[in-house]
């Protein structure tokens, strides 16, 4: 049997790339964790949005139009993009996800647009009511004027 439509499975439809907007970007805890070491190249980038920081210490990316910086991770190979989805609580198919995964175009500085697996955060009434909109859509500033100098610090 063939899993053609499954792009994991594809080659083809594989997207090496995931775009990271929050605690993945190079120098917090959950890069440390789960992408150093694990990859090689780390592009800046933008994408169209809306980003809050929630009151558990991590951003909700939304619908919108800001311009929303984050890092391009490459390559992200089958294994991590399954371990990534773990973090971000994402289960493919499920009904009862905090993200979902979806492909996005990423513009690189250069002007480049690169499609990259992106988490958008699901629960956009809760991000809203309870979040903390982050105005220049750079939540590495945000957490440097929040105290924390551009680092997330978690408990445990």
């Amino acid at each position: 049997m063939s899993d053609t439509g499954d792009p994991l499975k594809n080659f083809e439809n594989y997207i090496a790339r995931v775009f990271v907007y929050g605690t993945l970007m190079k120098g917090f805890e959950n890069y440390k964790r789960y992408l150093e070491g694990r990859i090689n190249r780390i592009t800046p980038g933008r994408i169209r949005g809306l980003l809050y920081h929630l009151p558990e210490g991590y951003p909700a990316l939304l619908p919108g139009n800001e311009l929303i910086e984050g890092e391009i991770m490459e390559p992200v190979d089958e294994n991590l993009l399954k371990t990534l989805d773990r973090l971000e609580d994402y289960d493919e198919g499920s009904s009862n996800n905090l993200y979902v995964r979806e492909i996005r175009s990423i513009s690189t500085e250069d002007g480049e647009a690169m499609n990259c697996w992106v988490y958008i955060y699901v629960d956009e009434r809760y991000a809203k009511e309870h979040g903390i909109l982050v105005p220049d859509g750079n939540w590495r500033k945000f957490m440097g004027r929040q105290g924390k100098n551009g680092y997330h610090e978690t408990e445990g």
